[in-house]
């Protein structure tokens, strides 16, 4: 997988905004970053995953690996773009997406 062809998918995700920030690309959903691609640095790429879907992803690439520490242990996720496929980037990206667009505090309903 190359930056390019995880900038193309992330882009192509619905309601998604782009913005260059210290020469990595962050994307945007709600307000909320879901990846970012060129960081820590080139070839890699992060996004934030709910711990479930974390787990699920990892064990489908070796490229995908939590964050270490305690970033990692809440969905924070590394993709090392050489070891990752086409397919399971998109699975990741899919999934980061989904996560940042879902109600983090959910309303209870009444009544």
């Amino acid at each position: 997988m190359t930056p390019d062809a995880f900038i193309a998918i992330a882009s192509g995700l619905a309601m998604v905004k782009a913005k260059t920030v210290l020469g990595a690309m962050r994307f945007a959903v709600s307000g909320k970053t879901f990846a970012t691609v060129g960081w820590p640095e080139a070839g890699w790429a992060v996004v934030k995953l709910a711990p479930a879907d974390q787990r699920d992803l990892v064990s489908a690439s070796a490229g995908v690996a939590p964050e270490p520490g305690e970033r990692g242990r809440k969905g924070i996720t590394l993709l090392h773009l050489r070891d990752v496929s086409e397919a399971n980037a998109k699975r990741v990206l899919i999934a980061a997406w989904q996560n940042a667009l879902a109600p983090q505090h959910p309303v209870a309903k009444t009544g």
